[in-house]
């Protein structure tokens, strides 16, 4: 597998994780920004259940992990020129 095709499948796959998760997700979320940057504050309250959690967690673990690899690929690639 070539690294543009490696980093395109990451991207999708962590792209469906995180619409599979918001789409099932069932809480709350807030962002409150402020300045000084010490006061911003991120809060997710809530769960994602059955379909959705069961396809979208382990996409975006495995999207994840296929991009961490295609960047040490891309890095041993310039490394090497």
């Amino acid at each position: 597998m070539n690294l543009k095709r490696l980093t395109v499948l990451a991207d999708v796959l962590i792209l469906l994780g995180l619409v599979l998760l918001w789409t099932g997700w069932q809480g709350s979320a807030n962002l409150t920004g402020a300045f000084p940057f010490h006061s911003s504050s991120v809060s997710l309250t809530g769960s994602a259940g059955g379909f959705h959690a069961l396809i979208g967690v382990p996409s975006l673990l495995v999207g994840l992990i296929l991009m961490v690899i295609s960047l040490v690929w891309t890095a041993f690639e310039l490394l090497q020129r």
